[in-house]
């Protein structure tokens, strides 16, 4: 059966068979890239396809499966920005308004120059990027309150790297400052409003911020740089027991649900993908409106003028000729999600290992 990777925004776009994409992901595997690879494309107008390969767990052994949940880790970002956008929509927050307007604790400028909330979207706010590897828990174990957490992590990064608004710089201090603003103008916990204002219309019944029983487990791969460095940075209660070429993860939750924190199976993240193709109509209920989407994909731009390669959440990039907005997340597991609103395709890989190349696969709708 020919798998719906064909569209007619394209003459270049040439049709891939289920049947290639199941052989490329038992490839992936059996090099050893991950223990599991899961890939998904939707198109705007047509059927989802979802395809699984290899072990969610080695050990008991237990496959991979197309409703398998993984962490999307950074990828929770991308739902960050739309809450804020949201609540733009309703008037509730102006994106041009400097941060202290609803987080009147946090002045944070440089040069008389102050962060706005559409400078932590587009990463152009200034704020220093800590390395996140540390900000977790096990699970079973309390981890800290969002405001705890950004008072800490601010208060040993203090200042800003720049002038807001004059470069990018990705920042995951960012996200939990916008975090804390959903937090304050709706009067809901960052978790609820996300639960209740994209997840329940978007129909991703399976995704949330809870750990699951069921959920795919995390690797990291013992040889190499990245596998020594995480040894190296990462507490040893972490680890589990070695498996092959790999470090067993113990199941752990980030600290700062608004920067890492969702998890789900991939038909979930292929929801939001279709959402946000369709100009923001998800299954039960409009998440933006058409308007609000074309801004978030579209170029941040400086000061002076300059377009950055951020949009309001999403990264842009190029492939092929086709403008793409994606965003990657990463610790023990991979994901990515890739957007073609040209072609109205949406592309995305969950695996779980850190270091997978998922480039290969989410070129697939552009150069098969």
């Amino acid at each position: 059966m020919r798998a719906a990777l064909i569209g007619c925004a394209s003459a270049r776009l040439e049709t891939v068979t289920a049947a290639e994409i199941a052989s490329r992901l038992e490839a992936a595997v059996a090099s050893d890239e991950a223990p599991s690879v899961v890939f998904g494309a939707v198109h705007a107008d047509g059927p989802t396809i979802v395809r699984a390969a290899g072990r969610a767990c080695l050990a008991p052994p237990r496959d991979a499966a197309p409703d398998s949940v993984y962490p999307w880790f950074s990828v929770t970002k991308l739902f960050t920005a739309t809450a804020i956008v949201q609540l733009s929509e309703q008037g509730q927050v102006d994106l041009d308004a400097p941060l202290v307007t609803y987080l009147p604790e946090r002045r944070l400028e440089k040069n008389e120059r102050r962060v706005t909330v559409r400078h932590l979207l587009s990463h152009s706010a200034g704020l220093r990027s800590p390395n996140p590897i540390p900000w977790m828990h096990l699970v079973g174990e309390e981890g800290p309150c969002l405001d705890a957490l950004t008072d800490r992590l601010l208060s040993q990064h203090p200042g800003l790297a720049f002038e807001p608004g004059t470069k990018c710089r990705y920042s995951h201090l960012g996200y939990l400052l916008l975090g804390q603003i959903v937090e304050r103008v709706s009067g809901e916990r960052y978790r609820d409003y996300v639960e209740r204002h994209l997840l329940a219309p978007l129909g991703c019944e399976a995704t949330g911020f809870q750990w699951r029983a069921a959920a795919a487990s995390g690797y990291q791969r013992r040889a190499g740089i990245t596998g020594l460095g995480v040894r190296w940075m990462l507490d040893r209660r972490f680890f589990g027991e070695s498996v092959g070429s790999y470090w067993a993860l113990r199941p752990f939750a980030v600290d700062g649900a608004p920067y890492g924190g969702l998890s789900g199976p991939m038909p979930d993240l292929l929801r939001f993908a279709r959402a946000v193709l369709t100009g923001g109509q998800a299954e039960h209920g409009r998440i933006l409106r058409e308007s609000s989407v074309r801004s978030m994909l579209s170029p941040s731009r400086s000061v002076d003028g300059r377009e950055f390669q951020f949009g309001l959440g999403w990264e842009l990039g190029s492939v092929g000729g086709e403008t793409h907005a994606f965003h990657v997340g990463g610790g023990g597991f991979r994901s990515e999600i890739r957007l073609y609103p040209g072609l109205g395709y949406g592309v995305a890989v969950l695996a779980n290992e850190t270091s997978f190349p998922t480039d290969d696969l989410l070129r697939l709708v552009v150069q098969p």
